[in-house]
């Protein structure tokens, strides 16, 4: 029997390192990975639908706005409270109905006769995309074996590859078909769910208690530590979103106003960074599982500072590379956040799952909005500069990220 000495001297030792190693499930990893790209993929063709409303109705720039802010808004704020269900009981059907919702739901925009009824579907659709994406990422915790942090990088780069994808695709099916095309975005829902379906035994009946807490029922060592580290994760994720929504936004604006560069090579900029932020998530873990996750956080900044200014400072390809190393290195630390804030609060996978997605949307729309009155009154050089600056202050903010939560053994 240990004795009190040598039980207090006994340091603590993460789960994945006490447990026997535990093998991936791939192909249910895989089923996940593929639905959150048909989800995402509906919630970013919704900026393509809106010049076919904005005709349709007759509407302002602000009504149509408002259908987009209404989306990521219901989206923000329904995220975590999905989570908290999704902690008290297992729900791994929020998957299913999630993506299903989302994409009935965003398809039907086209058919609708009215703008409010329009407004009504972008908030089912967002309540569909809030409820897939909690339950959604703790089915991959459940599934990724002593590989949480690769795991999770894989669901995000499923995301951030439909943000992608999806203006794309229903771009190419309206050129193609007009806009009853718009209602061929059901069919990678359709498919993915499909396939999620078909894995629904390895998640299991009560998976859900399984990827509400961690394994090994690791406890918080002091809540009031715990709560300011999972505050101060959450704000770093705040600013590093708030960097890539911002250039995403301001580079078309910076660039049609200063520059002489053509619509078609100010675009190529934007996509370039979406795709490649969608391939930086995929890295994410496996880097930090070699190099440590501080280092890998403050390595991503260091090298998306040198990539921005660089970036503001080239023209021609090299503008390009540079762009793209940017994007890449900024959502590189994305996945390894979310993983910092599940370990934190072991018990409440769901809850910090939506807390951390929910947070990415609400911290784009709000900054992105500060920075938008920032420039109507300092300029958008200004504002294209502070953007450049930011992962400056998300370098130092990672200093004092800790290897692993300050969590102990529950007896």
């Amino acid at each position: 029997m240990a004795t009190p000495a040598s039980a207090q001297a006994k340091p603590y030792v993460s789960d994945s390192a006490a447990a026997p190693a535990s093998a991936v499930k791939r192909l249910p990893l895989f089923s996940v990975f593929l639905t959150h790209i048909s989800v995402d993929m509906q919630t970013s063709s919704l900026t393509v639908l809106l010049p076919l409303l904005l005709a349709s109705f007759g509407l302002n720039y602000s009504l149509a706005a408002l259908i987009v802010s209404v989306n990521n808004l219901v989206i923000a704020v329904a995220q975590p409270l999905f989570g908290i269900v999704g902690d008290r009981k297992p729900m791994r059907w929020l998957m299913f109905a999630g993506a299903m919702l989302c994409g009935v739901a965003m398809v039907s925009v086209t058919l609708l006769p009215s703008y409010w009824l329009v407004l009504v579907a972008v908030v089912l659709s967002g309540l569909g995309s809030a409820a897939f994406h909690p339950e959604g990422l703790s089915a991959v915790r459940a599934v990724s074996g002593d590989k949480p942090a690769s795991g999770t990088s894989f669901f995000f780069f499923g995301g951030n590859l439909g943000f992608a994808l999806g203006p794309f695709l229903a771009t190419l099916l309206i050129a193609t078909y007009g806009t009853p095309g718009a209602l061929g975005m059901i069919a990678p829902t359709l498919l993915a769910t499909g396939a999620l379906f078909a894995q629904r035994q390895a998640f299991g009946a009560r998976a859900g208690v399984a990827g509400s807490r961690l394994p090994g029922a690791a406890m918080p060592a002091n809540d009031l530590r715990v709560f300011w580290l999972v505050v101060f994760l959450l704000a770093l994720i705040a600013v590093r979103s708030l960097i890539l929504s911002g250039l995403q936004t301001f580079i078309p604006l910076y660039f049609t106003g200063y520059s002489d560069l053509p619509k078609e090579r100010i675009g190529a900029m934007v996509s370039v960074l979406i795709f490649s932020g969608a391939f930086g998530t995929l890295l994410g873990g496996p880097i930090s599982e070699r190099i440590g996750r501080r280092n890998t956080m403050c390595l991503a900044m260091l090298i998306v500072l040198a990539a921005l200014f660089i970036f503001l400072r080239s023209e021609g390809l090299a503008q390009l590379i540079a762009i793209s190393i940017a994007g890449a290195f900024i959502t590189m630390p994305w996945p390894i956040s979310v993983v910092m804030v599940q370990e934190a609060m072991p018990n409440h996978v769901g809850l910090a799952g939506g807390l951390t997605l929910g947070l990415a949307y609400g911290a784009s729309g709000l900054g992105v909005s500060l920075l938008g009155g920032m420039a109507d009154v300092a300029g958008l050089p200004a504002v294209m500069t502070l953007i450049t600056l930011l992962p400056i202050l998300v370098f130092f903010m990672s200093l004092f990220v800790p290897e692993r939560p300050g969590t102990r053994r529950a007896k």
